[in-house]
């Protein structure tokens, strides 16, 4: 018969092998960051600075992984950025009365660079709110913006087509050898290559990122298989809002530059307008709705989204009509383009916002108020780690200590989007 004294001692050995086991489950970008703050408690620091320094802290990236990705994403633009104001500044001093079609040519560099901005604010958004579904979707806007990219090049020689041979500047003719849009291909076959590459990088970073982000999630929505659906499908929603507030915006852009221009003041006109104006504003009352659980505001937020579907359908449809595709002969394929994915978007977001709104009620309601949970449409201005859950000082802001002091810490500086 053991005696309690080897009783105990086995375990004690136990629960130390357990610690052991779980710590080494843990993805060592986690255990340096639960590292770092035992290292700052163990330096007997204030509590003012304690807080003070975690406050900076909260805005940077925590893990080497998302480091990586966010490094990869700025050098994507870079180069993007280099190519595209390189192509406008040849076609500025080279072509100096541009024609109807060499018009078009600045706005799709324009479009270029606006996707860019945007993938950049919403890689760090997803990075930061630590939402794997949202650097996903960033896969598939990769996926867009290099099909832009290949198609950039037709679309810049029928532009450069209609263009008088001696009228591009220093150039001996304007299509051909020896000629401008010849420089400008050679310019624009970097791109295409460089979003590949980066896709690929991003592909690679996104399995690992997904192991890491994964434990966030369990820390917030706990083992429930139905909460964590719940809470995947709330996170798809929000993801795809900010992809078809991109989409919805320049596609809109891009016809009151290239299309409505060439026409009078029509319904159409005043139509794209209003969408211009709407299109935030829709996105918002859809987030708010889709955090506080509001039936009737997301009831509206859906017809909105059938009206923005029947839009785009429409607008498609007008581009291969025999009375109206004349308005689209320099434009065709990127109002193509852009049509095309803001309905598919759109359809994705009207499926994804039924299925939330049918899990209105079943609990994810609570999820939402979890102090590490930070969901919202947009999570730059929020934030990192919050430390809510033990008594302020005396400025006002959250020491993270627990009723019982820094030994009940809490140790989940996890933020989901």
């Amino acid at each position: 018969m053991a005696s309690p004294t080897s009783s105990t001692a086995y375990h004690l050995v136990s629960l130390q092998a357990r610690d052991t086991a779980m710590e080494s489950a843990v993805p060592r970008d986690i255990r340096v960051e639960e590292h770092d703050e035992k290292v700052i408690r163990a330096r007997g620091e204030s509590k003012r600075e304690r807080t003070r320094e975690s406050r900076m802290s909260y805005r940077k990236l925590a893990t080497s992984t998302e480091k990586i990705y966010m490094t990869v994403a700025a050098s994507e633009a870079l180069v993007v950025f280099a190519v595209a104001f390189t192509a406008f500044g040849l076609i500025q001093v080279n072509i100096e009365t541009p024609g109807p079609k060499t018009k078009t040519v600045p706005v799709y560099l324009s479009n270029f660079i606006f996707a860019q901005i945007f993938s950049l604010l919403y890689v760090f958004d997803a990075l930061r709110a630590r939402n794997i579904v949202q650097l996903g979707l960033h896969l598939c806007f990769q996926f867009c913006i290099w099909l832009y990219s290949v198609l950039q090049i037709p679309q810049t020689a029928n532009a450069f087509k209609g263009t008088p041979q001696d009228l591009c500047g220093s150039f001996e003719r304007c299509t051909g050898p020896h000629s401008l849009f010849n420089m400008i291909k050679k310019l624009y076959i970097v791109t295409p290559i460089v979003i590949g590459v980066c896709s690929i990088v991003f592909a690679v970073l996104v399995h690992r990122l997904h192991v890491q982000f994964g434990w966030a999630v369990f820390y917030l929505v706990g083992a429930s298989p139905d909460v964590k659906r719940y809470h995947r499908e709330y996170q798809s929603l929000i993801s795809l809002l900010k992809l078809l507030f991109f989409f919805a915006t320049a596609f809109c852009i891009a016809y009151l530059v290239l299309v409505a221009t060439e026409t009078s003041m029509t319904a159409e006109f005043v139509v794209t307008i209003i969408a211009i104006v709407l299109v935030p504003f829709v996105m918002l009352a859809c987030g708010w709705a889709l955090r506080k659980e509001n039936k009737s505001l997301m009831a509206i937020c859906l017809v909105f989204m059938v009206a923005g579907l029947a839009y785009f359908i429409y607008k498609l449809a007008s581009m291969f009509l025999p009375s109206t595709e004349n308005l689209y002969i320099n434009t065709k394929i990127t109002m193509t383009i852009f049509s095309v994915f803001a309905i598919l978007i759109l359809m994705a977001t009207f499926s994804y916002g039924v299925i939330c709104f049918s899990n209105f009620g079943k609990g994810l309601m609570e999820t939402h108020h979890h102090p590490d949970n930070r969901t919202s449409l947009w999570t730059l201005g929020q934030p990192r780690f919050p430390r809510k859950g033990g008594p302020q000082d005396e400025d006002g802001h959250w020491s993270g200590e627990g009723p019982d002091g820094p030994a009940h810490r809490r140790q989940e500086p996890f933020v989901i989007d």
